[in-house]
């Protein structure tokens, strides 16, 4: 009886599996959708830049004068009559500067000086002669560049930063100091020539 209960039990199972087979073979095995893949990209996506703004106009100056060795006053000094000179009636005095000492006639109408173009020891000579025949006395201002007078500064071209002043002859900034800083007036006495 082991035997048939065996063989029972065999047979069971095996009409269980053909019966399981038989009933997926008549229905289609249902078929599962394809699971989403992700593709990730080889190279990196393209950034945008930022958006821009327009940039400020950047004003660049001119570089900034090298320090002045010496911001003193010209030595210069009043002139006296007997140092003057006659040519055709015409009386002349020189009187000897350093170079980067600029002057101005105070009265032009008495006095002319030009910077002759000669130097004496080192020294620029400027040549000043009467405008009149009789003895009179004229001032004439002398200004050292370094100190930051001069022709060559000027005021209000752009080159310069605000509080400083353009120096043409240096091509650079300067401090814009007192007016009369590094200036010495002299009195230019004149005699006459007979």
């Amino acid at each position: 009886m082991k035997k048939a209960i065996r063989f029972l039990f065999v047979m069971t199972a095996l009409v269980v599996v053909f019966a399981s087979a038989c009933s997926n073979a008549a229905a289609p095995a249902p078929t599962q959708a394809p699971l989403p893949v992700e593709v990730v990209p080889t190279t990196a996506p393209p950034v945008e830049p930022p958006p821009t703004q327009p940039l400020a106009t950047v004003q660049t100056f001119a570089p900034a004068c090298a320090a002045a060795t010496s911001c003193s006053a010209p030595d210069v000094k009043d002139t006296t009559a007997s140092d003057r000179y006659c040519v055709e009636k015409i009386a002349y005095q020189n009187i000897l500067v350093d170079d980067g000492v600029t002057f101005e006639v105070l009265d032009p109408t008495k006095l002319m000086c030009a910077d002759n173009g000669t130097m004496v020891d080192g020294k620029r000579v400027i040549e000043c002669h009467g405008l009149v025949k009789e003895a009179w006395a004229s001032q004439v201002k002398f200004t050292n560049t370094a100190c930051g007078g001069g022709a060559s500064l000027a005021t209000g071209t752009g080159q310069c930063q605000e509080g400083l002043v353009y120096d043409a002859a240096q091509n650079c900034c300067a401090p814009l100091t007192n007016s009369d800083a590094g200036s010495v007036t002299i009195t230019i006495n004149m005699g006459t020539c007979y």
